[in-house]
């Protein structure tokens, strides 16, 4: 889940000043993990997020997820479109 600079584009935010854009990035970027890791928490057993939460390696942990959490891409999908929602709705609002 990469913020850059064609998601930027996608929900309008591209006219950022370049002094405020990268630090927006990080923080959608932040808000997306966040998001992501609470959708699919529901999906998990109390057994299953202690078995999660061991994982060190990015990639282990999306390999983890596919095979635990069979709609992983989708939940993934769902809360991106979600946000980008409300980053289009509010652009007015973040741009100031």
């Amino acid at each position: 889940m990469r913020i850059d600079d064609e998601f930027m584009k996608e929900v309008g935010l591209n006219e950022m000043p370049e002094n405020e854009r990268q630090a927006f990035m990080d923080h959608a970027e932040e808000e997306l993990e966040v998001r992501v890791g609470h959708a699919v928490s529901r999906e998990l057993t109390e057994r299953q997020l202690r078995d999660f939460e061991e994982i060190d390696e990015g990639g282990q942990a999306v390999a983890w997820l596919k095979i635990n959490v069979p709609n992983f891409r989708e939940i993934v999908r769902d809360v991106v479109q979600g946000f980008k929602n409300e980053l289009i709705d509010e652009r007015a609002q973040i741009l100031g």
